[in-house]
């Protein structure tokens, strides 16, 4: 059968893009092949898109999905993305998580029209968004 199961730690990352407020927890645990969401509040949405980004350790943000509405299969990693009936939340389901899915996951809010892409942003405490990916010491 499978080996021991490792624990994944996936660092999330709170955004304030274009003065909505975006809200997340500041970090999720699992482990490797058991499903997580990830969810992101954004109670003051407008007209926006919402963007999901992740960020592998020593790499650049990389776009994942976006979505206005509804939900949205996610390739890799698999999973998928469910935006709630009021648009005041969305969550990132990742189905079958593996240890290389360690990462920041970030949610950003985008008006339409706008080409996906991170932009300088702060965190809750008004710091400049920061990152951070590890594996969860054993």
């Amino acid at each position: 059968g499978p080996g021991p199961r490792t624990p994944l730690n996936l660092w999330l990352l709170s955004q304030l893009v274009h003065l909505s407020q975006v809200l997340q927890e500041p970090s999720a645990d699992t482990s490797e092949g058991t499903g997580i969401n990830i969810t992101c509040s954004h109670p003051s949405i407008q007209a926006d898109i919402i963007h999901w980004y992740r960020q592998l350790p020593g790499r650049g943000p990389a776009f994942l999905v976006s979505a206005v509405k509804g939900s949205k299969v996610v390739p890799d990693p698999v999973g998928r993305l469910l935006v709630s009936e009021d648009r005041r939340s969305s969550t990132l389901w990742l189905a079958w998580p593996r240890l290389w899915d360690s990462a920041v996951y970030y949610c950003a809010l985008a008006a339409r029209g706008e080409e996906p892409g991170l932009r300088p942003s702060t965190n809750r405490f008004g710091r400049p968004g920061c990152t951070l990916a590890s594996q969860m010491p054993h």
